[in-house]
């Protein structure tokens, strides 16, 4: 491992945990707006995801592979979340997932904006990020 790149690469932030958000997310919700407008309505700038649950219609991944970004389309209606983890900062958020298709195909990347609408419902449970 380069010590040096990775250094350059990572960030050390100081705070302490906050409030605590649970909230289920109607059918035909984008996954990214809707984290952001539930912070947004808390008056929260910056949370940690603790996890989701719940089926999306499709699922819209990408990922940075040996050629470059990668994008992943998976197919639905009812792509399961198995995992679901990031951070919500409005504008910025990143979300990483990983999914199963109905033939249990097993994918994981990053979600994106606005192409990972919920199919029925997703519970998510977001916690909120006070800096120091």
């Amino acid at each position: 491992m380069n010590l040096a790149a990775t250094q350059a690469e990572s960030q050390v932030q100081s705070g302490r945990l906050g409030r605590l958000v649970v909230a289920r997310l109607k059918p035909n919700e984008d996954i990214i707006d809707s984290a952001e407008a539930l912070c947004a309505s808390h008056g929260i700038s910056l949370a940690v995801v603790r996890g989701g649950l719940g089926s999306l219609i499709d699922a819209e991944l990408h990922y940075l592979g040996r050629s470059g970004m990668q994008d992943i389309h998976v197919p639905g209606p009812g792509v399961e979340i198995l995992s679901l983890s990031g951070e919500i900062a409005l504008g910025e958020s990143r979300l990483q997932a990983v999914v199963a298709d109905a033939d249990g195909n097993i994918f994981a990347g990053r979600l994106q904006r606005g192409r990972n609408l919920s199919f029925i419902t997703i519970e998510l449970t977001l916690q909120e990020w006070l800096p120091d």
